[in-house]
């Protein structure tokens, strides 16, 4: 069993671990959020940390151990509402968001310096609480408030992956507690490696989707003008009408007459059905 679990944990390594590389793609082409990647970031860590206290218990000292798991689940807690806030659509005040980070902020603070009074016995039950109420609350409000439009399409694909966690998840409990039973030692069980799993995993589809629908800004601008038929003389005028250019400057700029810059001007509209070019900027650049 030993080698489940093991396997298990690679794999929710390897998971994790990729779908940071593909946030951070994501991040880039302005498609995901920070928050995001701060927490499959910190769950990262707090894999890495239950590892060590399992496998790893005699190569470092237990309060080591134990402290690296305490600031991880810190982190956990942190970002686990600021990831739903920047996903919902909500009223909660910035107050609430800047408590927050100054209690985790706190908080693990006051767990290095227990870590180095001895007193992280006590700060176990405090870390745990804060997490626990961190998660509960953000389930609240993922309950009560709609997703941002951003994330919209992922609400079909959350009720997938919450079906597939009401399965899995019981299943792999009773799988720990009949293996117990039978006399297998196992460090982690099932349980928390399948929950990394499902979390990373979901996160990586959806991530995949959006840059699998990605467009460069400079394609769909091609792709606006012939969706409404725009000529390649007139996608000139427009293109330097966006840019503010005045009637005269586009005339000079590709020798044709006022008169016929301004005909130009009015097809363009007429096609885009816009009636200034700050609506045809609007259009033609999103």
């Amino acid at each position: 069993m030993k080698h489940i679990e093991v396997i298990l944990l690679v794999f929710a390594y390897t998971i994790l671990v990729i779908t940071i590389f593909v946030e951070l793609i994501c991040y880039k082409k302005k498609l995901e959020k920070w928050e995001t990647i701060a927490l499959t970031f910190s769950l990262l860590l707090l894999i890495v940390s239950l590892t060590y206290s399992s496998f790893f218990e005699k190569t470092y000292p237990n309060e080591v151990i134990s402290v690296f798991t305490l600031l991880s689940m810190i982190l956990v807690a942190l970002t686990t509402p600021l990831n739903v806030m920047a996903e919902r659509k909500h009223k909660i005040n910035s107050f609430w968001k800047k408590f927050l980070i100054v209690s985790s902020i706190i908080l693990f603070t006051v767990t290095c310096i227990a870590f180095y009074i001895n007193t992280l016995d006590y700060i176990e039950y405090i870390v745990t609480a804060f997490l626990a109420i961190s998660v509960i609350l953000s389930m609240i409000l993922i309950r009560v408030t709609k997703p941002k439009q951003s994330i919209k399409h992922k609400e079909k694909l959350e009720r997938i992956f919450a079906i597939i966690f009401l399965v899995i998840i019981p299943v792999s409990i009773l799988s720990n507690y009949v293996f117990i039973k039978t006399g297998y030692n196992l460090k982690i069980g099932f349980t928390l490696p399948l929950v990394f799993i499902l979390l990373a995993g979901n996160k990586l589809i959806d991530d995949l989707q959006r840059l699998s629908l990605f467009k460069p800004s400079s394609e769909n601008k091609e792709q606006h003008f012939k969706n409404y038929s725009i000529t390649k003389r007139e996608k000139e005028v427009a293109l330097l009408l966006i840019e503010g250019k005045a009637y005269k400057q586009i005339s000079e700029q590709l020798y044709i007459s006022i008169p016929t810059v301004k005909t130009h001007t009015s097809t363009i509209y007429k096609k885009c059905n816009v009636k200034n070019r700050t609506e045809l900027a609007a259009l033609i650049l999103n």
